[in-house]
């Protein structure tokens, strides 16, 4: 009768270099998930307000330079003297309501 030889033990499952490379490939796939869904909620055009019209600066522009548009910035004094968009009145979203009388009511009013 012949002697078994004896095997080494043969291991159970994947090596742990494939295992722990599919487990940071998953981690990185669901990072990936979370970073495209919190994108597509953070869309500002579709948070809030859908019955007002937005445009786009070179839209806004445009209107400006026809005379057709007025562009206002509404956030605060300290914002609108480190930079604004050229010719934008400031206006403060808190002072808004009380100062629409100095506004023009025959142009399209953009707000920022």
């Amino acid at each position: 009768m012949a002697k078994r030889r004896k095997h080494p033990r043969a291991s159970r499952g994947l090596p742990t270099p494939v295992w722990i490379g599919g487990l940071v490939g998953l981690v990185l796939i669901s990072i990936g998930l979370i970073v495209l869904t919190a994108r597509q909620r953070s869309n500002p055009a579709e948070l809030q307000y859908p019955d007002i019209t937005r445009v786009s600066p070179a839209e806004a522009y445009a209107g400006q330079q026809a005379g057709t548009a007025v562009i206002i910035d509404v956030r605060d004094e300290q914002s609108y003297q480190a930079s604004h968009a050229a010719g934008a009145l400031s206006i403060p979203e808190g002072q808004l309501p009380a100062r629409l009388v100095e506004l023009p009511s025959d142009r399209t009013l953009i707000l920022y």
